[in-house]
């Protein structure tokens, strides 16, 4: 007889932090029911006592009764466990932590998926690599991590560290579109990139070789140079010379693909 393995409890920390339960969402996640879970889901690997919890989720302001508030919380995470063979929540000597199966954490995940595409696209595997990439993109429920708790100080470092992980990712499927020739899909990537961290060189350089590459030069070379100069030198008082660089190929009728070999082997 083949053992059939329980579906997970899924936590979601890419967005509000939600639980999903086999057959839907959980909805019993009370404000601070939500920052205890993700303090756990954060440090999963490391148990944290009721007394630590507490520090990390009120940072030095905690009402008398925030242990056994903790305590409470912890109970009815434990009540998510339902028919499952485990708890959510595991408890030894050491303290309370979730549970290492049976469990299932989206930041991990895409983690995983991150550090997958990565590997791939070193080992010469575009194609693959973007699969995995948009994998791990479609992890997240909205731009921002931990959107929910992050006035908890460990939680808003974690959300800002998975934010800056999710950058690196599309800035990574953007490059994998432009090396498989699907530089029109990459400029809705681009664009955005460029709204949201318009101090970074490598999307403005991006998003001017893929105009490029689909017979837009003209647009590469003048308003998005123009924009790209505004926010990278204009703003801060610095050079940016493969910018200049590019812009002069760009102006010189340089090669799409010679382009990208330029900003490819850029040092990053």
């Amino acid at each position: 007889m083949v053992e059939t393995m329980a579906p997970s409890i899924k936590i979601h920390l890419l967005g509000p932090t939600a639980v999903e339960i086999p057959g839907g969402w959980y909805g019993g996640l009370s404000p601070q029911l939500r920052k205890v879970l993700a303090v756990l889901a954060v440090t999963r690997k490391v148990p944290l006592s009721a007394e630590q919890i507490v520090k990390r989720v009120w940072n030095g302001e905690a009402p008398e009764s925030a242990v056994q508030m903790v305590r409470n919380h912890i109970r009815a995470l434990r009540q998510l466990s339902g028919t499952f063979e485990r708890d959510v929540v595991e408890r030894s000597h050491a303290g309370y932590q979730l549970a290492a199966v049976g469990l299932e954490i989206d930041a991990e995940q895409f983690r995983s998926l991150l550090q997958e595409g990565r590997l791939l696209r070193a080992a010469g595997h575009p194609a693959e690599a973007v699969r995995a990439l948009e994998r791990g993109l479609g992890l997240w429920h909205g731009l921002e991590a931990l959107v929910d708790v992050r006035d908890v100080p460990d939680l808003r470092v974690e959300a800002v560290g998975l934010e800056e992980l999710r950058f690196q990712a599309e800035e990574m499927i953007a490059e994998g579109y432009i090396a498989l020739g699907r530089s029109a899909d990459a400029l809705p990537i681009l664009r955005a990139m460029t709204m949201m961290h318009p101090s970074r060189e490598w999307p403005w350089l991006q998003l001017m070789v893929a105009q490029a590459l689909i017979g837009r030069r003209i647009e590469a070379s003048g308003e998005t140079y123009r924009r790209a100069r505004h926010h990278l030198v204009d703003q801060t008082g610095l050079d940016a010379p493969l910018l200049a660089q590019v812009h002069r190929a760009l102006l010189c009728g340089i090669d799409g693909h010679d382009l990208i070999i330029m900003i490819t082997h850029r040092e990053r």
